[in-house]
């Protein structure tokens, strides 16, 4: 079986995220005396991160990948065990239209048009590192853009960034946000 090392990078990338969410989550709960929860969804994630590498690895079109999808369900375990009793906890109420589907939808457009622009340029106008580039510029750009055109930030979350007045100010001319309040 030849290995695929982008594949496995591929698939271990998305490791990082729910690992520094867990990360965050377990540090609130600590800090909020729970520490006995970190250590139980730890050892939750572990169970599943070793059922699923004795599993997924034993399958010849898996193989060393199932170690990488394993990573990923063990810090999903560990960031959702502590994410439900951290919210619970502090009875925290988000608004999953503002904080899951909209930055969804934001990373969505940009990983199509950013991959497509991407096929676009490697296709005889750039060589493969010259497209890659422009592709990840032009995915921060993009991603920007989508968070403001669909207004996840309020106008004050805006101004506690730098630039965030001027950034509302020019908002408000192009009519994306009110003047009011």
């Amino acid at each position: 079986m030849q290995l695929h090392g982008a594949t496995l990078l591929q698939i271990s990338a998305f490791t990082i995220i729910f690992s520094v969410l867990a990360q965050t989550a377990n540090g609130a709960l600590q800090g909020l005396g729970k520490i006995m929860i970190p250590a139980i969804s730890g050892f939750a994630g572990l169970i599943v991160k070793i059922i699923f590498n004795i599993i997924l690895i034993q399958i010849p079109s898996i193989g060393v990948n199932g170690a990488a999808i394993a990573s990923n369900l063990n810090n999903i375990v560990v960031f959702l065990i502590s994410f439900v009793v951290l919210k619970n906890t502090i009875r925290l109420d988000l608004n999953s239209k503002k904080f899951i589907f909209k930055p969804l939808i934001a990373t969505a457009i940009m990983c199509v048009c950013s991959y497509s622009l991407y096929i676009f340029l490697i296709n005889g106008i750039f060589a493969e590192k010259m497209a890659t580039i422009i592709s990840l510029l032009f995915a921060v750009i993009l991603y920007f853009i989508s968070v403001i055109a669909l207004k996840i930030f309020t106008k004050e979350e805006l101004t506690m960034i730098p630039f965030g007045t001027k950034l509302i100010k020019i908002l408000e001319r192009l009519g994306i946000y009110s003047k009011e309040a």
